[in-house]
């Protein structure tokens, strides 16, 4: 009887008469709920507008066809007949408890999701510090419990933290998932880019396996982007055509196109530079206009390697001294409590790598600060080497050498870092041939106040014209070697005076500008508002904002840190480790893995 009077009821609000419905109403296409079903033990559920019958008792969840009564008393009675005589105040206590069932699965669902984005969070934060995946779950999940314990004083917050997942083989997954997301969103900003420059670098690891690291500079909106692009490993020969292989395979596998490469900077290595079968000629077949230039703190690490001579002498007299003192952990300790003893501000010596670049200056700067102890440890164990850190006119050469080195590692550190460009990097290189030149000149005249550790020397320097003459001779050597390596400096600089000083008079001469690109640059040095901007802002931004009001000149306007993290990220301790997704989070500085994004790809998970 009650389920004809639903039908009935149903009936009426459904298929009402069109003279009673209001202008234009469609009917109903999918059927409703109503607050009667409650009596036959149905609740609803919405699902993108369709309401479907559930059932408060087996939970069952029926299709929208079956929301007639006659079908809700049908389930009722065949799955739940000692049920069916059952008051309404019944079900309405099943649906109470179907209720608190749904809000806890929600809060766990809750829970869940947050314990995923967690876990992206603590394995971006393991890869941009380059530490070992194990750090999750031994220690950073440990001590975040501690933490937890000691400042709340409840379980319930160390519960949840437990639920994050963080176990080795995550934090890896995630990080490859954020790399790739992080890469994706690069290849899109690459492909909208009008050009773009790369820089390659390949290099051992300590697994002795060849990797090839790119960089890619290119404009993205009004700023210059310089981002890490990749880092492959070359499975056996490191030829130019292994290394070309990489980069188009790489290129092709996410449409980046050749055409769009206008500039390439690599090391001298001849499998980059060769003519017929070098890397260059090889990019030059897909892409005839790209520009070649020679990595400019490669040419200064090659102009300041060269040394000959008593110097060379006193370079390898420095190493065999800090091999000698460090062979062995007692030697080693030895000599750190004789510093210790002394009042040092050291108490160890730095190994000598002929393939760091600052390796040199560091290590000369730290043995000439520590002489008086060294000499005192090598006449215990060496006296043929303390003898010489005992020799005035020795230790005077070494003062030299410490302080040209270190000059040459602040050279080296300041043409390091983004954004850098060719007129910056040219002008330091021009400053530091200045000096060199007024050094030489001073030292002819025997003032050496220009070397503070020859100055530090005081009296026990030895500056007879002998040791003078070598000091001048190395200097006319070195600024020799620059002047070799950076032959194209002082033409380069002239002819791109005006990319420097576009506001100048006569800013064009000596340039090799089209008439059309000289007329443009005067209309641009009398415009207010770009003058304004070429005062406030970087010299590449600026030029990328004169794009598209002055496309000719401002489009010709555009034209260790690696090698570091490789080495810190790829120890003897994890050897087996590829290094190209902690690289892109650790190297990429300006796009951010979309995290919330990773996290809908993924169910929701209260353990793992």
């Amino acid at each position: 009887m009650l389920g004809a009077i639903l039908d009935e009821q149903m009936f009426i609000n459904v298929n009402k008469p069109a003279a009673e419905a209001p202008a234009k109403r469609k009917r109903y296409k999918y059927r409703k709920y109503f607050e009667t079903y409650l009596k036959l033990g149905f609740t609803y559920k919405d699902t993108s507008g369709i309401e479907l019958p559930v059932c408060v008792i087996c939970l069952a969840v029926l299709s929208n066809e079956s929301m007639k009564p006659s079908k809700l008393q049908r389930h009722l009675e065949t799955h739940h007949g000692h049920l069916r005589d059952k008051p309404l105040e019944y079900f309405q206590a099943s649906l109470k408890s179907f209720k608190g069932q749904q809000t806890i699965m929600r809060k766990s669902a809750k829970v869940g999701e947050l314990a995923l984005k967690a876990s992206y969070k603590v394995a971006l934060r393991i890869a941009q510090c380059k530490k070992p995946y194990t750090i999750a779950e031994e220690l950073i999940l440990p001590a975040a419990t501690d933490m937890c314990k000691i400042m709340f004083g409840n379980d319930n917050c160390v519960n949840k933290l437990k639920t994050i997942p963080l176990s080795d083989t995550t934090i890896a997954r995630r990080i490859d998932e954020m790399a790739s997301d992080v890469r994706a969103q690069l290849v899109e900003k690459l492909k909208l880019a009008d050009d773009f420059a790369l820089q390659l670098d390949e290099a051992s690891d300590v697994s002795k396996d060849a990797q090839l690291s790119a960089f890619v500079r290119f404009a993205d909106g009004n700023e210059m982007q310089e981002e890490f692009l990749f880092c492959k490993q070359l499975p056996e020969c490191t030829t130019s055509s292994e290394i070309f292989k990489a980069i188009d395979t790489f290129f092709h596998e996410h449409d980046i196109p050749w055409a769009k490469c206008v500039t390439l900077c690599t090391d001298g290595a001849r499998s980059m530079t060769g003519l017929k079968s070098g890397l260059i000629a090889l990019v030059r077949q897909v892409a005839p206009n790209v520009l070649w230039t020679h990595c400019m703190m490669h040419r200064e690490s090659l102009a300041a390697k060269q040394m000959s001579g008593e110097f060379a002498d006193v370079m390898g007299s420095v190493v065999k001294a800090v091999n000698h003192i460090k062979r062995s952990a007692l030697q080693t300790r030895l000599f750190a409590s004789l510093c210790a003893a002394a009042g040092e501000e050291h108490t160890t010596l730095i190994y000598h790598y002929e393939v760091r670049w600052l390796s040199r200056g560091s290590v000369l700067t730290r043995v000439f600060e520590l002489r008086a102890s060294i000499y005192e440890f090598l006449l215990k164990h060496c006296t043929e080497l303390a003898t010489k850190f005992n020799d005035n006119a020795w230790l005077t050469k070494l003062a030299y050498l410490a302080d040209v080195f270190s000059e040459l590692n602040k050279l080296n550190t300041s043409m390091q870092g983004r954004n850098a460009h060719s007129i910056q990097l040219y002008d330091k290189i021009d400053a530091l041939l200045k000096k060199m030149k007024s050094w030489r000149e001073r030292g002819m005249d025997g003032i050496i106040s220009m070397f503070p550790s020859v100055d530090d020397l005081g009296d026990s320097a030895v500056l007879s014209p002998q040791v003078t003459d070598l000091i001048v001779a190395r200097l006319k050597a070195l600024e020799d070697q620059f002047g070799k390596y950076f032959s194209e400096a002082e033409s380069w600089r002239k002819d791109k005076t005006w990319i420097q000083f576009p506001f100048k008079d006569n800013a064009s001469d000596g340039s090799n500008l089209s008439v059309t690109e000289q007329d443009q640059l005067i209309e641009l040095s009398t415009d207010s508002i770009y003058r304004n901007m070429y005062e406030t802002s970087p010299l590449a931004q600026f030029w990328i904002s004169c794009q598209k009001d002055f496309s000719s000149t401002g489009n010709k306007g555009n034209d260790e840190h690696a090698f570091s993290s490789l080495s810190y990220l790829k120890s003897k301790y994890r050897a087996k480790l590829q290094l190209e997704s902690d690289m892109i989070l650790y190297l990429t500085t300006s796009i951010s893995p979309r995290i919330d994004s990773l996290c809908v790809i993924h169910q929701g998970q209260s353990s793992h």
